[in-house]
């Protein structure tokens, strides 16, 4: 790493020569660092590998007192010590990340999971509520300037729930929806729900006690409280259910 003087070179070379077991470590980090750097597409410092080899080449050719040798000794040890540390680091950083992503993805994995778990268990619910044997199911009358309205009330005057399932719907611009009515008897229409055609083919509508006929009509988008009777596009009644 150039942190030697000539004179502290000289020692370590003297030093490989008096201790060759140093020189089999020095071989063995050069390996771990090449076999590092191909794994993690990331270069060793430049000229490290060729200064250690070249301390290697001329082994032998230094002279030093035990003092020295002990110095270029720590030299040594520091440097190691030190490719060490650097190695450990980015290992540790990058088996920190792997940790996180996977943390991660196992949340958002539990959650998808928990998502479609509330679904489906809505769909079970909902299709015990079709499939009461007190249900009635009837079809909506279609009007003539509407005749594509294709749908289907299911009532239940026990458990005093309603659904709409649609199979067709007229087209509605994107300020308008659909507004479901409950005509009685001597009462104007009163306002029910405001929806949009259902993606999952099935609606939840108001149940209202003592309604004779459900009308929809096309509204603008929000919902109104008094119905434009020209865009009525389908009646269903009640009566004697």
């Amino acid at each position: 790493m150039d942190q030697l003087s000539s004179a502290e070179r000289a020692e370590v070379e003297s030093h490989l020569v008096t201790f060759p077991e140093l020189r089999k470590e020095l071989r063995e980090i050069e390996r771990s660092l090449e076999i590092f750097a191909g794994s993690t597409a990331m270069k060793s410092p430049a000229g490290v590998k060729e200064r250690i080899l070249d301390a290697i080449r001329h082994d032998g050719k230094g002279s030093g007192g035990t003092k020295g040798s002990s110095n270029g000794l720590w030299s040594i040890l520091s440097l190691l010590f030190g490719l060490g540390l650097l190695v450990f680091g980015y290992l540790f950083y990058q088996k920190d990340q792997d940790t996180q992503r996977l943390t991660n993805e196992i949340a958002l994995v539990r959650d998808t999971c928990q998502t479609r778990n509330d679904e489906l268990t809505r769909e079970l619910e909902l299709l015990r509520q079709l499939t009461r044997t007190t249900n009635t199911i009837i079809p909506f009358q279609a009007t003539p300037g509407f005749a594509s309205t294709d749908l289907y009330l299911h009532i239940n005057n026990v458990t005093k729930r309603s659904f709409i399932q649609v199979r067709n719907l007229p087209p509605i611009a994107a300020n308008q929806s659909y507004e479901l009515w409950s005509l009685r008897p001597n009462q104007p229409p009163a306002p029910l729900n405001v929806f949009d055609a259902p993606a999952s083919g099935l609606i939840e509508v108001t149940y209202v006690e003592g309604t004779e006929t459900y009308a929809i009509t096309i509204e603008q988008r929000g919902g109104v409280n008094s119905p434009t009777m020209a865009n009525l596009i389908g009646t269903v009644s009640v009566t004697g259910i």
